[in-house]
């Protein structure tokens, strides 16, 4: 009986050091592959040059596939630290990017090659172009300014037919790539951990900020704090990466709370959603039911 165990890249535009909604599926998706005994390499730019040394020195001795039921990291490329990017837009790739994915592609036979956003320039275009396996590429929250900036549309089109199949994480995200890029995507929705713990009680009402989205949603949500009834009793938390404290007056400072896990803490009531459309970060929304919590989205236009 032949083996059923796959290998299988997972390419991500974005620093696998970065936090952000891409690289938190792939971790996902390639822990329940594992999970299921193939073996899973992902392959992104990094800002550890360690990591991409070691890569690497693996792909040059054809070792960089990972062990059946095992995810192996692979950085093919070293960002600057000063090489950050906008809200929403991968970093442009290291010069040396394109080298390092072809000889990992073309040295190493992977059965599935599963690109993210595989719009140029990226760490997963250089990749749909050189791979030799069955190519599934995945959308996920794409927005209109970013595929606008695809200008050579048809020759964007015959590039997106490497794709074998096609997969949006939204039904916005389908409806969009079609109207550019017409193809048959399918909704293969995003999920979210549900915490073991989901305490309620007659505490005040507790309110997140969901974190991935641009400064200017947590300006406007803090806007709305400070309009709240100050006879309400409330509680805050805010997302913040790098721990660095918004500032806040001193009447919102004693009832707001910085966390660095971008997860809805267990037993919040409601999570804010307040991109104004330049960084939605839809996966708040899905995270929020996950926690049982109420999303209180912005209606972006369009």
């Amino acid at each position: 009986m032949p083996d059923a165990r796959l290998r299988i890249a997972q390419v991500t535009p974005y620093p696998w050091e970065d936090e952000h909604e891409v690289n938190a599926f792939v971790g996902s998706l390639s822990a329940e592959l594992a999970g299921r005994g193939h073996a899973v390499s992902i392959v992104a730019p990094s800002r550890s040059p360690e990591l991409v040394r070691e890569s690497r020195r693996a792909i040059r001795a054809a070792e960089a596939v990972a062990e059946p039921g095992r995810v192996r990291v692979l950085g093919v490329g070293e960002l600057l630290p000063f090489a950050q990017s906008r809200r929403g837009v991968a970093p442009s790739p290291p010069v040396d990017i394109a080298r390092t994915i072809e000889e990992l592609l073309t040295g190493t036979e992977f059965d599935f090659v599963h690109v993210h956003e595989p719009f140029a320039p990226s760490a997963a275009s250089v990749a749909l172009r050189h791979s030799r396996a069955l190519n599934v590429g995945t959308f996920h929250a794409p927005s209109e300014r970013v595929l606008s900036t695809q200008v050579a549309r048809r020759f964007v089109e015959r590039f997106f037919g490497r794709l074998d199949a096609r997969t949006a994480s939204f039904a916005a995200t389908r409806d969009l790539m079609t109207r550019y890029f017409p193809a048959t995507y399918r909704v293969v929705a995003p999920g979210a951990g549900t915490p073991a713990d989901m305490p309620r009680g007659d505490g005040p009402v507790r309110i997140a900020f969901g974190g991935g989205e641009e400064r200017a949603a947590l300006r406007l949500f803090l806007r709305a704090l400070r309009r709240l009834p100050e006879d309400l009793d409330w509680r805050a938390t805010v997302f913040a990466p790098n721990g660095a404290a918004p500032t806040l007056r001193s009447a919102l400072r004693r009832r707001v709370e910085l966390v660095t896990d971008p997860a809805p803490p267990a037993g919040v009531d409601v999570v804010v959603a307040a991109s104004l459309g330049t960084a939605p970060a839809p996966g708040n929304l899905v995270r929020a039911l996950g926690a049982g919590a109420g999303p209180r989205p912005a209606r972006l236009p369009g």
